[in-house]
């Protein structure tokens, strides 16, 4: 890390910025899928293409725009990323088929997912592995209002305004990020300006992937993303479907998941440095297994109403906010001078296994709604045995 780096250290409001495009994107449109089903006379599998589609194209583009950003800078990458962005919600508003519609969603997960990755290396580049990790906490705390409110209000501009509203609201705000970008994001990438062949920035790759700590902290982080993934494709139509109630009524319950993710970001905020990053990235896996233990269960009893479903999730969330950020952290400190890389394949692989897993609930979800519980049970167990398979490896 150069000094130059160093003294390029963004502000919280545009780091704030650039990480609510993704999940703005990913949840405020979530409350309409089953109106979406009806509007083009779609299944429900069909629709949730939607996420999966957005997914794909999240992880396909950082496997491109972190080596990029490691050689052309982050901040030209943040603003095409933007973008696109915009040109994707553009494109959803004035959908009249379901393949226009997800076209415009591959557009918009491409351009937030690229600035997403690029905000966490842009964190790496000023700060050491557990600033980073505080740093990274601290953000998303703040920005947790967004997918924390942003079911709730899509729910309630799909009732009020109609679908397209959503996407015209996403244009707006995407609108307003890149004015800010261009006004505010300084650059802060270690080594901007070195030449070396465009092949060559991808490189970096085999280097990561044969590297225990960034494979066993990617596997963490995978698991507890596709989890919540698999949550957001399921979980509308077990509470409109299943349950019977209505999508605003998804964006309310789904607030005391944010709120929970939110209360394990502040504590990793607070803990990352006088207790370590790893410590409480096993922490934060064994309070989620323990949380989704509790959910399994009631999902199984006669009383699986939307408190019983969200309630638990709320713990479960509490401990994905000390997981993600910590494993985050810890996978773009494997190899820091390749944080770009790291950011990229690290998202592709969370994003990608995010991306199958909606596939496979949201098939599932409409033969037996419980399966969504149970595969973030697995999911979770999964994560706890990365990091004890890698404990006993160590030792």
């Amino acid at each position: 890390m150069n000094a130059a780096a160093i003294r390029a250290k963004p502000t919280l409001t545009v780091l704030v910025a650039i990480s609510t495009l993704q999940p703005i994107a990913l949840n405020l449109l979530a409350p309409s899928t089953p109106a979406l089903a009806r509007h083009f006379t779609a299944s429900y599998a069909t629709i949730q293409l939607t996420l999966t589609l957005f997914l794909v194209a999240v992880a396909l583009m950082q496997l491109v725009i972190g080596p990029l950003s490691d050689r052309f800078g982050r901040r030209p990458c943040v603003n095409a990323g933007i973008a696109l962005f915009l040109l994707g919600s553009v494109l959803g508003a004035l959908s009249h088929s379901t393949d226009m519609l997800l076209l415009a969603r591959v557009l918009e997960g491409a351009g937030s997912g690229s600035v997403f990755a690029l905000s966490r290396a842009i964190i790496r580049d000023s700060a050491s592995r557990d600033e980073a990790a505080s740093q990274i906490a601290s953000v998303t705390m703040v920005m947790v209002v967004a997918p924390m409110l942003a079911p709730y209000l899509g729910g309630h501009i799909e009732t009020w305004f109609g679908w397209r509203m959503i996407f015209w609201f996403m244009t707006a705000f995407g609108a307003g990020v890149l004015l800010l970008t261009i006004a505010r994001l300084p650059e802060t990438a270690p080594n901007l300006g070195q030449r070396s062949p465009l092949l060559g920035v991808f490189r970096a790759f085999p280097l990561l992937i044969g590297d225990r700590g960034f494979v066993v902290n990617v596997v963490a982080l995978s698991m507890t993303s596709a989890s919540f993934f698999g949550f957001v494709a399921a979980a509308p139509f077990i509470v409109v479907e299943t349950m019977g109630h209505g999508p605003d009524a998804y964006g309310a319950y789904f607030i005391l998941n944010a709120l929970g993710y939110m209360a394990g970001n502040f504590a990793m905020s607070r803990l990352a440095v006088k207790l370590g990053t790893k410590r409480l990235i096993r922490n934060g896996l064994i309070i989620s297994f323990a949380a989704m233990t509790v959910a399994l269960a009631l999902s199984l009893s006669p009383v699986w109403t939307p408190l019983a479903l969200f309630l638990p999730l709320a713990f479960n969330a509490a401990g994905n906010g000390l997981t993600i950020p910590g494993a985050t952290a810890e996978a773009l400190s494997a190899r820091p001078e390749l944080a770009g890389s790291a950011a990229g394949l690290m998202g592709a692989i969370q994003l990608g296994s995010s991306a199958l897993t909606t596939i496979l609930i949201s098939w599932l979800v409409t033969l037996w709604p419980q399966a969504l519980v149970v595969m973030m049970w697995l999911m979770m167990a999964a994560g706890l045995f990365a990091l004890r398979f890698n404990r006993i490896a160590q030792d």
